[in-house]
């Protein structure tokens, strides 16, 4: 049987108990001109050298949707002999909640759900070689969506993942891996990975044709011609077409000839802006409506929000129709124009954002895309500044008056409990350890104790425990161990430090050299030119 755990931006907090039924839901998302990719992924899936594929491409052009539908298809097939299958996507820091690192929340479930309570006892330092042995012990499918949150988006280290425990974890995983590792970012993730081991995909545009079969579906009336120069004038990205279609079909009943009615924009960034003239065509007919309202309150929210909860931020208050002015800076007047309306309407009209598709929907789960949220925040800090300082101040009252309770993981049925392997690396336990002496202590030596610290015993065969056998010796404990690990940690990180000021020493005496050249043909200028000053 296989097992499955999912937690990404569609499931808004579901765990692996209803994850069939899930997944099941995937038969319904629309798909078009994707049939080479997922037969690339059934591929790499199947062949036993395939250990690690990179999938990377810009926003919009479809990789979450790629994946859902690939695993929908994987599920109608038995899951091709999967054991375990596991998705994570690392969400953007939740502003509203107490800052929390996305990476060590993946490594708190991964590692529970994989290994149960033993697997959470690992050093933070040795969490991505003992989940990697973890994941090894099974032939798992574990798809890493949204790495881009994780990458540097500059300098000597671009591209690269800025947490060592995920990058051992795929190194590893690119070594030795009897499932596969699918990871997804919008630009290609670096690292020290053996290239033979790797693929790297780039999810590019849609072809004309299903471009023009994607407007149709959508809506858009007008011939074939029309529509594949429609699709090729508006870059054939699936998300800036549906929303163009999403436009034409919902405000003017799918005429094509209504796209003159689409603002041009004379902004310097080229990335996005054909989405973003249909974001601003949106605005333009959504202005002081309700659908406008809950679009400014959400862009607020990092997370799905459960319709209990939108209620709760809204409160019961009766005043909000005293607020009949739409076009004030403060929250009661940008808000008020959705909290006045009954819970049908207000329903109403969040089945219309997402047929415009600014708005995304699961069950009584919904939340904005990245780029919808990004865009709406910021007008709202910058437009209605009052109203943004009120809306802060609401959600951090809202937030303070929730439980301040540790996630509970009791739900989750680890899988070392269903589906019993052989034993891998486990970390240390006090009890467990042995004493042992420091007397001739090798750095060599530690460094093996160290790599070692993920099994239950030091190995008895390790010329340490032959050669050490004075009684009056010191003893090196557990603690002391924990406490080499601390020091080579901040080794390390000293290490770093030093290295990134040798790179800036080198760049200031470059510049230090460039200013005496300067300085030099200012003051010595016939010395250059060979002249005489006489």
């Amino acid at each position: 049987m296989t097992r499955i755990f999912i937690r990404d931006e569609y499931h808004c907090g579901q765990h692996h108990s209803s994850a069939e039924e899930y997944v099941s839901q995937f038969e319904a998302t629309q798909l078009f001109g994707r049939t080479h990719e997922i037969g690339l992924l059934n591929q790499v899936w199947t062949a036993p050298q395939s250990r690690l594929c990179l999938l990377h491409g810009a926003t919009g052009i479809g990789k979450t949707t790629l994946i859902h539908k690939w695993l929908h298809s994987l599920q109608k097939k038995h899951w091709h002999d999967a054991e375990a299958v596991f998705l994570w996507t690392f969400y953007p820091p939740d502003l509203a909640h107490a800052p929390q690192d996305p990476v060590a929340e993946f490594f708190h479930h991964a590692l529970y759900w994989f290994g149960g309570e033993e697997a959470l006892r690992c050093p933070n330092l040795l969490q991505g070689e003992h989940l990697a042995k973890l994941v090894q012990s099974h032939r798992t499918l574990l798809i890493l969506d949204g790495l881009e949150n994780l990458q540097f988006k500059n300098g000597s280290l671009a591209n690269q993942l800025g947490d060592p425990r995920l990058n051992v974890l795929l190194e590893r995983l690119a070594t030795r891996n009897p499932g596969l590792c699918v990871a997804i970012s919008r630009t290609p993730l670096e690292g020290h990975f053996n290239k033979a081991d790797v693929l790297s995909h780039e999810l590019g545009k849609l072809s004309v044709d299903a471009g023009a079969e994607y407007l149709s579906y959508k809506g858009v009336q007008a011939d074939t011609d029309r529509l594949c120069q429609i699709a090729l004038d508006y870059g054939q990205n699936p998300l800036t077409l549906g929303l163009l279609g999403s436009y034409l079909s919902v405000w003017h009943q799918g005429d094509w000839r209504q796209m003159e009615k689409i603002p041009v924009l004379m902004d310097q960034q080229t990335d996005g802006r054909q989405a973003r003239r249909i974001l601003v065509a949106n605005a333009t007919e959504l202005y002081g409506k309700p659908g406008e309202a809950i679009l400014y309150l959400l862009s607020m929210l990092y997370r799905p929000t459960h319709w209990e909860t939108l209620e709760a931020l809204l409160g019961k208050e009766r005043h909000w129709s005293l607020f009949s002015n739409k076009h004030q800076d403060t929250y009661a007047s940008l808000i008020g124009s959705f909290a006045r309306l009954n819970q049908q309407k207000r329903y109403q009209t969040i089945l219309q954002l997402r047929e415009l598709g600014l708005l995304e929907l699961s069950g009584r789960c919904f939340w904005l895309p990245q780029w919808v949220r990004e865009a709406y925040q910021r007008q709202l800090r910058y437009d209605w500044p009052v109203a943004w300082k009120e809306t802060n101040q609401r959600l951090m009252q809202y937030h303070a008056t929730l439980p301040k309770t540790v996630e509970d993981l009791s739900k989750i049925t680890p899988l070392s409990s269903t589906h019993k392997v052989a034993k891998v690396a486990e970390p240390v336990s006090v009890e467990a350890q042995p004493a042992i002496t420091a007397t001739m202590l090798t750095e060599t030596m530690i460094t093996t104790m160290i790599a070692n610290l993920a099994t239950d015993v030091i190995p008895e065969s390790e010329p340490v425990a032959e050669t050490i056998t004075e009684a009056s010796a010191p003893t090196l404990t557990r603690h002391d161990l924990d406490n080499m690990i601390d020091l080579m940690t901040h080794l390390k990180r000293y290490q770093n430090s030093l290295q990134i000021l040798q790179i800036r020493t080198k760049k200031y005496q470059k510049h230090v050299k460039q200013l005496d050249k300067e300085v030099q043909s200012m003051h010595y200028p016939f010395a250059q030119t060979g002249t005489n000053s006489r």
